[in-house]
């Protein structure tokens, strides 16, 4: 005769989920239709999910890296292709950085 590999103990029922695994009322079911829409323009998500700081702190990248950029310029020992290769690497805030110096140098408008 066969026995019962766990000594003939039932099966565990579904668990409840204690207030330390799951906030009081949500359970799986509670989750359903709370879906988040990803949009494919993922620069686009990441810039409007930095915080202020965040922003501040990528426009200052983006500004060292004309400045940067300028420096080799005026040494002559930029690459004529370099300005587009960095302009293609940025975006969003770090873009916004990069234009705001390499415009003041070229003679733009002071803000």
């Amino acid at each position: 005769m066969a026995t019962a590999r766990n000594g003939g103990a039932e099966a565990p029922g579904p668990v409840t989920p204690t207030s330390d695994e799951a906030p009081a009322g949500r359970t799986a079911q509670g989750f359903k239709g709370q879906a988040h829409q990803v949009s494919l323009d993922c620069r686009r998500d990441q810039v409007a999910a930095q915080p202020a700081t965040g922003q501040a702190l990528l426009t200052i990248a983006g500004e060292r890296k004309a400045g940067a950029y300028l420096a080799r310029l005026h040494c002559e020992q930029a690459d004529p292709d370099e300005l587009a290769v960095i302009v293609s690497m940025l975006y969003g805030a770090t873009l916004r950085g990069f234009c705001r110096v390499i415009e003041k140098a070229i003679g733009g408008r002071h803000a």
